[in-house]
């Protein structure tokens, strides 16, 4: 806008300027004209004091000066003999020549008028000298002043729509980033939100204004709902923690007692055997069943209790292989399955001995669990690939746990990644309170072999580092373990 107004300013400071040079030179062009006709009256004033030739030569003379803007001279003898004729008009131009034609076709032209007065002569009768109106001279006079204005009005069009151009092709460069980070919003990543420079228009720099508002906006209910599915999940184990000590408190003191008391039912009914049999038979059933409740807590609280954890919070790398390798070990002696489960667990720049924080440790292996379970429900899978790798960069102090679920099975299409359940579902959200995102696609074809599609889940969790000081010393070389087992 701002430019548009610089160009009209200037356009009408243009046009007056011009305006005032023409004023003048018409002025000039009048007095001079005017001038020339006082002259040319006191010559003819003075006629009968010249010969006749000298008189020709000095009105042809001050007619050919141009003074006389549009007044043309015609002198006759006595005889009737035209002694001066009028000056003809010069060629005009090829453009003021189409606009004379062009005026003549759309008006019709001017009839000649013409004013005689007599001439005395001292030695003879008197001759006539004949004042002709010059229209062809107004005409092209005020057609040059039309072709000026024109062509001054055409620059201006044009600088007007240079201006534009110029602008309008500004706005569109200026466009790109702000469509890039409005494309990246949509994908929730408000980097480039936060990254767009100040826009060279105000309308535009009011919008990158207004986005990286949202993006201030988007990002604090981001963290809000992170909170939030944090504490849902917490509010989740908890629940899992107080079932278990039910369990263990409860069902454990009972089973404990019922072993006790089929033991001294099998001591008393030692001479009885069929007796003794069936209460061994209860022993036996009292011990699986105690097993299958041991199988059970470590199912709703793998890291056990809080107070077992190291003082931080941290668990170290170890335990969480260990526990991945019972996860996978109990899908494998699960019975009736016949997917073979494998285990690929590598630590870059953290040990053994080193401490992953306990909610990480914790919901790897909760969307472990759950990616394994659809798996064996819904896959059809005949391989199944469980892969963890943790990599720190040395002295970094956040490290990048990079995990991922690979199947050979039947696949899953979008539709259907959010019907069967809620097992995707609940690996997501725990992914995603954990800062992380999962994704997901066709595993590859050389894991996913002839059996299917399969299905590829992939996270990457970044984490703070736990530097107890013991980090320092296992730093030189990666960890790694695999397992792999067969049902």
């Amino acid at each position: 806008m701002r430019g548009a107004l610089v160009v009209v300013l200037g356009a009408l400071l243009l046009a007056l300027l011009v305006g005032l040079w023409r004023a003048r030179e018409d002025m000039r062009d009048e007095l001079s004209g005017a001038l020339a006709q006082a002259e040319m009256s006191a010559l003819l004033i003075a006629a009968n004091t010249i010969d006749d030739d000298e008189l020709v030569a000095a009105v042809r003379a001050l007619r050919d000066a141009g003074g006389s803007r549009h007044l043309d001279v015609r002198l006759v003898d006595g005889a009737g003999q035209v002694r001066l004729e009028p000056k003809p008009e010069p060629p005009a131009s090829a453009v003021l020549g189409l606009l004379v034609q062009l005026n003549r076709v759309l008006f019709a032209p001017p009839r000649p008028q013409t004013v005689a007065a007599a001439l005395p002569r001292p030695d003879g009768p008197a001759w006539q000298v004949q004042w002709i109106a010059s229209h062809d001279s107004e005409q092209r006079e005020s057609l040059v002043q039309l072709v000026e204005m024109m062509s001054l009005l055409a620059g201006c069009g044009l600088l007007m729509l240079g201006v534009m151009h110029w602008r309008v092709r500004r706005s569109f460069r200026a466009l790109a980033p702000l469509l890039s980070a409005i494309e990246q919003v949509e994908r929730q990543d408000l980097g480039e939100v936060r990254a767009l420079p100040a826009m060279p228009i105000r309308e535009l720099d009011v919008i990158a204004h207004a986005l990286r508002h949202l993006a201030g906006a988007l990002e604090e209910a981001e963290a809000r709902r992170r909170l939030l599915g944090a504490q849902v999940l917490t509010l989740q184990e908890d629940e899992r923690n107080h079932l278990a000590r039910e369990l263990h408190d409860e069902l454990g003191q009972h089973l404990t007692a019922l072993r006790v008391d089929a033991s001294w039912l099998q001591r008393r009914l030692a001479h009885e055997p069929e007796l003794a049999a069936v209460v061994a038979g209860m022993s036996e059933h009292c011990s699986r069943i105690q097993s299958e409740v041991r199988a059970l807590l470590t199912r709703l609280r793998p890291l056990g209790t809080a107070d077992s954890a190291h003082a931080d919070g941290g668990e170290r790398v170890e335990r969480l292989r260990a526990l991945l390798e019972t996860l996978v070990q109990a899908w494998v002696q699960s019975p009736g399955r016949s997917t073979r489960y494998t285990l690929a667990f590598d630590s870059v720049g953290l040990g053994d001995n080193d401490r992953l924080p306990r909610e990480l440790v914790l919901t790897v292996y909760r969307i472990s669990q759950e990616a394994l379970t659809n798996v064996a429900r819904h896959a059809q899978a005949s391989e199944a690939r469980l892969s963890v790798r943790i990599v720190r960069v040395p002295g970094a102090t956040t490290a990048l746990l990079d995990w991922a679920v690979e199947d050979d099975g039947c696949g899953l299409d979008d539709a259907g990644a959010w019907q069967r359940g809620n097992g995707l579902a609940g690996v997501k959200d725990r992914v995603w309170s954990a800062g992380g995102d999962l994704e997901w696609q066709p595993a590859s074809t050389a894991a996913s072999g002839a059996g299917g599609p399969g299905l590829k889940l992939h996270a990457r969790l970044p984490f703070a580092v736990i530097d107890d000081g013991s980090n320092v010393n296992n730093l030189s070389a990666p960890t790694s373990a695999e397992q792999e087992r067969t049902s």
